[in-house]
């Protein structure tokens, strides 16, 4: 509430223009919960969740390929032949997934 309540029309007009002003950041936080928990109980977050996480390790793994396999076996085995190199590829999908990009 307002300091001008006690003044009937500007009280509840100057009011009005304060809470727009400064909203009250404890409804606001309260209103975001509820939307959050909302979105989590309506939607198939479990296939989100699947695919999203399977896409996250695969990206991972052909990071962890490129990183730290890959020079090691160029290393010490320069004739094992290995495919051309997907660093490019794999960072562009990876940072994408992540929103980095």
């Amino acid at each position: 509430m307002s300091v001008f309540a006690g003044i009937p029309i500007v009280g509840g007009l100057i009011g009005r223009v304060f809470d727009r002003l400064l909203p009250d950041k404890a409804k606001i936080n309260e209103a975001q919960s509820r939307i959050n928990e909302s979105e989590v109980q309506g939607g198939p977050a479990s296939v989100l969740r699947l695919w999203r996480g399977f896409v996250g390790w695969t990206l991972g793994l052909c990071l962890a390929w490129e990183l730290a396999c890959r020079p090691v076996i160029a290393t010490y085995w320069p004739e094992a032949l290995l495919p051309p190199s997907m660093l490019k590829e794999v960072l562009t999908l990876l940072l994408g997934m992540l929103g980095l990009a």
